[in-house]
């Protein structure tokens, strides 16, 4: 109980398909995005957006372990789209960053404003972009060494409350005698 354990990172956006600044001469179906860890089942969500702020995703998100899955519609005209995203990481931590590609060959960055608050814009290498600022799931979403712990405290003081107990109890029955 002296030194606390060492903490531990959130899981991480490892790669995406398609990557960070990526020109298409056509649009993709999909975005796919790999995490260093599989995702609680809660709460993922992907965007992708254009510079009206039109969200052009088709149906629902796809979970598979680590991978998330983001069907597009099939008609993206030629444009910047910025991918943005929000998942819920193995230990109960909401996660989001975003990144932006390209489709036609006469497309340009920067023409999307850069994502609200919620949604922070992050860079990296072309092959794996970065989460943006841990934001917590909810309020009642506790991380599993937090779980632990107090499962850990109540299993060790609880032991020496009912030895102290008992004591007490055996004491005044002896006494009453």
């Amino acid at each position: 109980m002296a030194s606390a354990p060492a903490a531990s990172a959130h899981d991480e956006l490892v790669s995406s398909n398609p990557r960070t600044n990526e020109r298409f001469s056509s649009a993709p179906s999909s975005v796919a995005l790999r995490f260093s860890a599989p995702l609680l089942k809660i709460g993922n969500e992907i965007r992708v957006v254009d510079a009206a702020s039109t969200n052009w995703v088709r149906g629902e998100a796809v979970l598979a372990r680590e991978t998330l899955t983001q069907p597009l519609s099939p008609d993206l005209p030629p444009g910047e789209y910025q991918v943005r995203w929000r998942v819920v990481s193995s230990d109960g931590h909401a996660i989001n960053g975003s990144y932006s590609f390209l489709v036609g060959a006469g497309s340009r960055s920067g023409s999307i404003p850069a994502p609200g608050p919620a949604t922070k814009a992050t860079s990296g290498p072309a092959d794996a972009v970065q989460p943006g600022a841990d934001v917590p799931a909810q309020a009642s979403a506790l991380p599993g060494w937090a779980v632990a712990a107090v499962i850990g405290a109540i299993g060790g003081v609880a032991p020496y409350l009912l030895w102290g107990f008992v004591g007490r109890v055996r004491k005044s029955t002896r006494s009453g005698d």
